[in-house]
C-alpha cells in the first residue's frame, strides 16, 4: 500500500527516522517529537494492534481497551508531535495541518508489516 500526495516544500524539511519526527532544515536545530519511553510503550503497542499510524500525522488508539500507560504515552508523543509540526509550519508558512498531514503520510508508509494504519476511508486496516 503506498501513499502518494502531491507533495510541498514541507516535505523537504521533514524527515521521519526510527519512528521517531525529526525536523530538518538547513541550520535549523533537530527537534525530537517523543521521548524514549513513551516510543518504547507505543512500539509494542502498535505490535500488539492496539495503536497505529492516522493520516492526521497523529497517533490513534485502535481498541479502547489500551492500558493508561499506553494511552498516556500516545497522548505524550502527539502533543510532541503537534509542536515539532507546529515550529516547522511557523518556519515554512504552511499551516500545521498539511505538516501534519505530510508526515502521516510518510508515517503510514513506513508502518511496518502487521501494524495498524487509518487511511482516508477512516478504517483501520493491517499493512
Amino acid at each position: 500500500m503506498k501513499i502518494t500526495h502531491k507533495m510541498s516544500k514541507v516535505a523537504f524539511g521533514l524527515a521521519l527516522m526510527f519512528g521517531t519526527v525529526i525536523v530538518s532544515q538547513t541550520f535549523a536545530p533537530v527537534a525530537y517529537a517523543q521521548t524514549q519511553s513513551a516510543k518504547s510503550i507505543v512500539d509494542k503497542a502498535k505490535t500488539d494492534g492496539l495503536v497505529g499510524e492516522t493520516l492526521s500525522g497523529y497517533l490513534a488508539l485502535v481498541t479502547s481497551t489500551a492500558s493508561t500507560s499506553v494511552k498516556s504515552a500516545v497522548n505524550e508523543i502527539n502533543i510532541r508531535r503537534k509542536s515539532v509540526y507546529t515550529k516547522h509550519a511557523r518556519a515554512t508558512g504552511e499551516s500545521v495541518s498539511d505538516v501534519a498531514g505530510v508526515s502521516g503520510e510518510k508515517l503510514i508508509n513506513k508502518a511496518k508489516l502487521g501494524e495498524k494504519v487509518k487511511l482516508a476511508n477512516g478504517v483501520w486496516t493491517t499493512r
